[in-house]
């Protein structure tokens, strides 16, 4: 043992405050499970110290321990932390005759001689000064001599666009960016220095630098403005953005102005050519949100049973409630993003708990398999989609392939396995990425009732729900619809032959009931047959989304859990693996740039319930401008109704409803006006805005009565 110098007892400090993780954050488990092993075998002896470093003997070669441990250097080949230094540091950290040592130099401390004792201890205690002291107060300049500026930009950008964050203030600071599954820790030291990251990069990275803005911002000492982040028209486009917004305005307002009946085909090809510019000035949410009109107005001109004049003024006023919002202030939700960017988590676990196949309204087809995934506690999904008319293409097909990726023998496999992929790949929204670079390790099969957050009570569903389908113009994360579900009771199925859908109820353990609902589809019918004949005696429960159907909360299920087994409704799998080789025609995986994007895939829109009475006002007002839209402005109309239920509304307190409902009643009333192109333009503005708000507010009513009962 060399003498008592204070360095020592302040590493050993500083060493005592980082566990397991921390140390294994340094070079990786295995390693850490290796110098395990070789401490039992040897005990390190120290060598000598300094004011600076610890100098230790570890079998044949000799490591030096600084105050920052990740700086550490060995005398081994081995490159950054090996395992002689994680033997070295657990010994300092943990080894009992240390701690003889710590109490002498404490005693020093306490009775110094000549007063350089008092230094030495006022030195201790900056160097184990809490993160608050040491970090917290940085400021932007301090930031960027230690990371530099272009890296400093590069953090606040990253942070804005995750700014999901896991904060454990203490002694040794711990961040995690959950969607990144990256840990940063800071190990009490001088400064920033002792920021360490998971990445294990050998310098300053992204992920330190943004862990330290994030702490500032939980300490209140910074304020990062994610809507900063929207991002700007590319130069060089033929039309600016605000011509681009003029344009969409002037053709929404044409289709009610001029009559939702008097569609032409000249309206659906500007609103394709407007689509077209929406992208060409990066606004991709109202590019998409155009396409969806198109095929609302396809629908109609092709006289196909499943157009309405409600369906194409609902996009209508959609586009329009969206254009308003970019010509306000353009954040980055409501701008939107053209692909979806995939970030290099390494290593992640996920639990496989079902697969599904689907059909766009877009003209998608794919199969997706859902996943646990561990390291940030959410919903991850696998999806591989084409357009339906593109050939040799199949999800029944696909889903008994090879992939997702290699080690996985087939989606089957991975959507009933645990897998550890390393080299993983994944974006905002939980979706894994397909690409070959990444690795699949089977490690079991899957085991549902390990799954956290499993619901039991159905009032959860209620929350989820009105956070599903009451945001209006903002988006839902996704995934935010899938629910595991441990019922209490099932119920006896009930098919509708009315409504053409299995209806079958189940109970959670405080009698509240929902029911599981599969509308009878070509596609579905063998899914209709599984769920009407399940066996409920072995079955525990189940992976399902929430839907909204015809005003009630309905629970679509996608797998069962029977016994240790996972039941796919959708696929036959007593069929056995389909052959590889399906021809010529055989298409390669989508690339991640071209993968859809989660508002791609659209939704229907919500049915208004007529279960309460401001329900059934709030369809009457619907009724009355969807009247008005489907004859266009210029015809003459009875506004007493309009104008009757408007003033219900606000007797109700409904100002938001009323108000513009009264302003459009005021506006049609003049037959003068109606003459000038200015105010049928504002009108057909008003009229928009008018049926928006009631569109909301039916919603929230519809939400609110559909989960009654789950109260």
């Amino acid at each position: 043992m060399v003498g008592t110098h204070s360095f020592l007892t302040r590493l050993r400090g500083v060493l005592k405050s980082l566990d397991d993780d921390a140390l294994a954050a340094l070079a990786n488990k295995g390693l850490l499970r290796r110098a395990l092993k070789d401490l039992e075998a040897a005990r390190p002896s120290i060598v000598d110290a300094d004011e600076c470093r610890v100098r230790l003997q570890v079998a044949e070669a000799t490591v030096e321990i600084p105050e920052i441990p990740s700086s550490s250097a060995c005398s081994c080949p081995a490159t950054g932390v090996c395992r002689h230094v994680l033997t070295a540091l657990l010994y300092l950290r943990d080894d009992p005759e240390l701690a003889a040592f710590d109490a002498a130099v404490q005693q020093s401390l306490l009775s110094p001689e000549d007063g350089a004792a008092d230094e030495t201890g006022a030195g201790l205690a900056v160097t184990l000064a809490a993160p608050a002291e040491v970090i917290g107060s940085l400021g932007d300049e301090d930031l960027q001599k230690w990371c530099g500026k272009a890296l400093f930009k590069r953090a606040l950008k990253a942070l804005a666009i995750h700014p999901q964050v896991e904060i454990e203030d203490g002694p040794a600071l711990v961040v995690r960016f959950p969607t990144r599954n990256i840990v940063c820790r800071w190990i009490p030291s001088s400064g920033p220095q002792g920021m360490m990251c998971s990445c294990q990069a050998q310098t300053v990275c992204e992920h330190v630098v943004a862990a330290v803005l994030a702490y500032q911002v939980s300490l209140g000492k910074r304020r990062i403005e994610s809507e900063q982040m929207a991002p700007a028209e590319s130069s060089g486009a033929p039309r600016t953005r605000a011509e681009v917004l003029a344009s969409v305005a002037t053709v929404a307002r044409e289709i009610v102005s001029l009559g939702i009946t008097r569609l032409s085909v000249a309206t659906k090809q500007r609103l394709t050519t407007l689509a077209v510019s929406a992208h060409g000035v990066d606004l991709p949410r109202l590019e998409r949100l155009l396409k969806s009109l198109v095929d609302e107005i396809k629908l109609a001109l092709g006289r196909d049973a499943q157009s309405s004049s409600a369906g194409i003024l609902a996009q209508a006023s959609r586009v329009e409630a969206l254009r308003v919002a970019l010509e306000r202030h353009a954040t980055s939700a409501l701008v939107g993003r053209h692909r979806t960017q995939y970030y290099d988590v390494g290593q992640i676990t996920l639990v496989g708990l079902g697969a599904q196949r689907w059909r766009s309204k877009g003209g998608y087809q794919g199969v997706t398999v859902y996943f646990w995934d561990e390291s940030r506690s959410a919903w991850a999904t696998w999806t591989e989609s084409r357009p339906v008319q593109q050939p040799g293409f199949d999800p029944s097909k696909r889903f008994f392939e090879d992939g997702p990726w290699p080690g996985s023998s087939s989606p089957k496999e991975a959507s009933r396995s645990i897998l550890r992929i390393s080299g993983a790949w994944r974006n905002l929204q939980g979706r894994i990425s397909g690409r070959a670079a990444s690795r699949a390790l089977v490690v079991g099969p899957s085991k549902a009732g390990a799954i956290p957050g499993t619901i039991t009570r159905w009032t959860t569903l209620a929350e989820r729900a009105q956070k599903l389908f009451g945001g209006g113009l903002g988006e839902p994360a996704e995934n935010l619809d899938l629910v595991l579900l441990a019922p209490k009771t099932w119920g006896q199925p009930l098919y509708d032959s009315l409504r053409q859908e299995l209806l079958r109820p189940v109970l959670d353990e405080q009698g509240r009931a929902t029911l599981l609902w599969l509308p009878f589809t070509p596609e579905n019918e063998k899914a209709v047959d599984r769920l009407e004949q399940l066996d409920t005696v072995e079955t525990t429960g189940l992976l399902g989304a929430i839907r909204l159907v015809a005003g009630q909360l309905r629970i679509q299920p996608i797998s069962l859990f029977v016994g240790d087994r996972i039941l796919h409704l959708d696929f036959d799998e007593q069929a056995g693996a389909v052959p590889r080789n399906i021809g010529p025609q055989m298409i390669a995986a989508t690339s991640d740039e071209d993968e859809l994007l989660p508002d791609d895939r659209a939704e229907d829109a919500i049915q208004p319930s007529a279960a309460t009475p401001l329900g059934r006002l709030l369809i009457t007002a619907q009724a009355e401008v969807e009247a008005l839209a489907e004859s266009g402005i210029m015809v003459r109309r009875n506004l007493d109704l309009l104008t009757s239920a408007a003033k219900r509304l606000e007797t109700l307190g409904l100002t938001s409803c009323s108000r513009p409902m009264l302003r459009l009643a005021a506006e049609l009333g003049s037959a003068t006006k109606l003459a000038q192109p200015n105010h049928v333009n504002q009108v057909a503005g008003t009229l928009l805005h008018t049926y928006y708000t009631l569109r909301l507010a039916a919603d929230q009513e519809t939400i609110a009565a559909a989960c009654e009962g789950l109260r």
